[in-house]
């Protein structure tokens, strides 16, 4: 599931926009409504090829810029829209920059309101002028495509440059540590508090155990919805409302986190990597107030400069920021700096150490010397992405490849696998995401054989493997922790989900009630596996193999189960008393055809009851 978010002027229609592809009308607030603007972040959806996708709808009026900070964070397209009766304004300009500091993974243009643009010139016009603002920003190479929410025009196509720009959008990882930064919260009668955000990091399930934090509020999860869909678990990418229990309304507020225990907590003092934009109009200086925006956060902080005196305009340099009070926040999280008064951006980043323990001296080598190795990743963080790209792989090609020292390499594995990230199957390595993936592949791959073969017991070990195209050294341990999981069932060679279970129809049950009496009539003289199949038809027949209630000896030959374990007693018996056997005396002895004796004497010595001693059997003991 993924998550676009729309940007733009206040003018530009993007609301009428939303409404034109979703059908929904993101202004919620009576203000809005009245003066046809955007103040605060709206949210609609809508499908493509079958997924819904979740619309952030973003303030697009400078006055309400950081009314839009908190709801864009979490976004994986940008929806950019310019109206082509104005141009870039400069709140285009701003947008663009903000998108591009939070480093939005890619994003649509949509050129609103062409329905009123009668000159071609001007239209091409205003194309390239969007083109050159968006050249040197994370929406370089976006399409731009004409549109008119009004007329219509342009919106098909719209849709499909969508469907393919999130194609290229990789899932959100699921790393076990579930994070929601809240940004609504609302109480519904007899339901309680109501969060909502986008959710990252990990799954969320009804009845999870939950933290509200910077405040270390604890609850538990009361139900989910998505797009007003009741759901059992919610993945990361998607935009999530959050029924929690044991937490008043007005306990939570915007910028919280709703995250699983122990995955995040509160902050005063945070080291960054930061970018002062381009276009600021001075440096950013030592001990200047500024405003923090990180998730759904807002909060005042002043800056600490590390191993210089400034950072100049379009210029990186270390930060420590000390906040007025605790956000909850975690390394890699991307955040925008904002100035006071007169309110403008000034640049952003992305944080390195949310829990640094202290002020740092500002011109000590050391410290920028651990921020530089910070940037670049730690070596957990570098082992993670190494198992990621290579996943699953062999345990010591992977710690290998990592480019760490043995040592560095075991103590960051040692890191991950306590923390859950990293799991081994046997000698095979793969992260967290990558086994919760290969699990669904699995029990996927199952649910579809019994969807088509409802009548068999379950699927065979070696089909299966096939299917998920899995060298032996990754399927075996992988079906064997499924299978201790509880996530499948193993019977014999044969594999099936837990809750699969062969029902026959009353007329196949007829069927099967008349082919036994046949069997039971027939004794050792039974009906042929042609006759059995054509009495009950070929998925009962492998569906009564399956279950164990007919047993074949030949291609020919098949008894119930318990006609072939009474044969099987009486040879052993007979071999106990005389010591040989030969097909003669075992069709005198069953009083049968020689069909049913040499297919009797082969099969036995095939499952090693019997062997042959030239023409005769004897017992295997």
């Amino acid at each position: 599931m993924h998550v676009i978010g729309t940007a733009g002027h206040v003018d530009h229609g993007k609301s009428t926009l939303v409404k034109a592809l979703t059908g929904i009308d993101p202004d919620r607030l009576k203000e809005e409504k009245e003066r046809e603007m955007t103040i605060d972040l709206g949210f609609a959806w809508l499908r493509l090829d079958g997924e819904e996708v979740g619309i952030v709808d973003v303030p697009g009026h400078r006055d309400f810029i950081e009314n839009m900070l908190a709801g864009v964070g979490g976004i994986d397209l940008a929806l950019f829209v310019v109206a082509a009766d104005e141009g870039v304004m400069p709140q285009t300009r701003e947008h663009l920059a903000i998108l591009d500091l939070l480093e939005v993974r890619g994003g649509v243009v949509a050129l609103t309101k062409v329905d009123l643009v009668d000159d071609p010139d001007w239209l091409e016009l205003v194309t390239l002028d969007v083109a050159e603002a968006l050249a040197g920003t994370a929406l370089a190479d976006a399409p731009i495509v004409p549109v008119s929410a009004r007329t219509g025009r342009g919106l098909a196509e719209l849709q499909a440059t969508l469907r393919e720009r999130l194609a290229q959008v990789e899932p959100r990882p699921d790393d076990g540590r579930p994070r929601l930064p809240i940004d609504r919260v609302f109480s519904l009668s007899g339901f309680g508090t109501v969060v909502t955000g986008t959710l990252t990091g990990g799954q969320l399930r009804t009845g999870d155990a939950v933290e509200i934090q910077p405040a270390g509020l604890k609850g538990r999860v009361r139900g989910l919805q998505t797009h007003r869909t009741k759901l059992d678990a919610a993945r990361p990418g998607s935009r999530v409302a959050v029924n929690v229990s044991g937490i008043d309304k007005d306990e939570v507020r915007r910028g919280d986190v709703l995250a699983g225990p122990g995955v995040v907590r509160g902050t005063l003092l945070c080291d960054a990597l930061y970018r002062h934009l381009p276009d600021a109009d001075s440096p950013l200086g030592h001990n200047v107030e500024v405003k923090l925006f990180a998730g759904a956060a807002e909060v005042v902080a002043r800056t600490r400069i590390l191993g210089a005196r400034q950072i100049e305009p379009g210029q990186q340099g270390w930060l420590q920021l000390a906040l007025s009070q605790p956000v909850a926040i975690v390394r890699g999280d991307r955040f925008i700096l904002r100035r006071p008064s007169p309110p403008a951006t000034l640049g952003g980043g992305q944080v390195l150490d949310p829990h640094p323990g202290r002020r740092h001296p500002r011109f000590r080598p050391e410290v920028t010397g651990r921020l530089e190795t910070l940037a670049q990743g730690t070596p957990a963080d570098l082992l993670l992405q190494t198992i990621r790209r290579l996943e699953p792989a062999m345990r010591a090609d992977v710690l290998k490849r990592s480019g760490l020292t043995p040592e560095a390499a075991e103590a960051a594995w040692q890191e991950l696998a306590g923390q859950g990230q990293v799991h081994a199957l046997e000698q095979v390595v793969i992260s967290r995401a990558g086994l919760q993936r290969l699990q669904e592949q699995l029990t996927g791959a199952i649910a579809d054989f019994h969807r088509q073969y409802p009548l068999r017991l379950g699927m065979s070990r070696e089909e299966l493997r096939s299917r998920l195209k899995l060298p032996a050294a990754v399927f075996n341990p992988l079906l064997a922790q499924a299978a201790a999981g509880g996530l499948l069932v193993e019977s014999g060679a044969l594999v099936r989900l837990p809750d699969h279970a062969v029902r026959f129809t009353p007329t196949q049950q007829a069927a099967i009630d008349r082919l036994l009496r046949r069997f039971e009539r027939a004794g050792v003289n039974s009906p042929s596996v042609k006759e059995a199949r054509a009495e009950v038809g070929d998925d009962v027949y492998f569906a009564l193999l399956d279950l164990g209630r007919l047993r074949p000896v030949s291609d020919d030959v098949v008894y119930t189960t318990e006609e072939y374990e009474r044969i099987v007693e009486q040879m052993k018996g007979y071999l106990r008393r005389h010591g040989r056997v030969n097909a003669a005396q075992v069709r005198d002895l069953f009083n049968t055809s020689r069909k049913y004796a040499i297919a009797l004497l082969e099969h036995l010595d095939e499952i090693r009851v019997t062997r042959r001693v030239g023409d005769d059997r004897e017992l295997v003991e």
